[in-house]
């Protein structure tokens, strides 16, 4: 069964591939065909009750220098995902509390 699977983490470019769990739970996802979102907590919006991310589709690899693909932007209704990932490096500030 394919699942609709947002991510919400740091930034993808800055991501170290060899030690990052978001990255190791992107890999596995896909690995499974599960289909992925990804956006950055910035793009996280409330508009009149529905909560919207704006993101790209992503693919991505296990290769340095070459470890993603974004798709097209756009913005998506969160409630629409099976899973919605929040992942985010410490420190746990009031940005972190305030998108969970």
């Amino acid at each position: 069964m394919s699942l609709k699977v947002a991510f919400q983490m740091e930034p993808i470019e800055r991501v170290d591939i060899k030690g990052n769990s978001s990255f190791a739970l992107l890999l596995e996802a896909q690995r499974r065909g599960h289909e992925l979102f990804y956006y950055v907590p910035e793009h996280l919006t409330l508009d009149r009750g529905t909560l919207k991310a704006r993101g790209a589709p992503i693919k991505v690899e296990d290769k340095h220098g070459a470890h993603y693909t974004l798709g097209a932007t756009t913005t998506v209704d969160l409630s629409t995902y099976d899973v919605v990932w929040l992942r985010q490096d410490p420190p746990f500030d009031m940005g972190y509390i305030t998108t969970t």
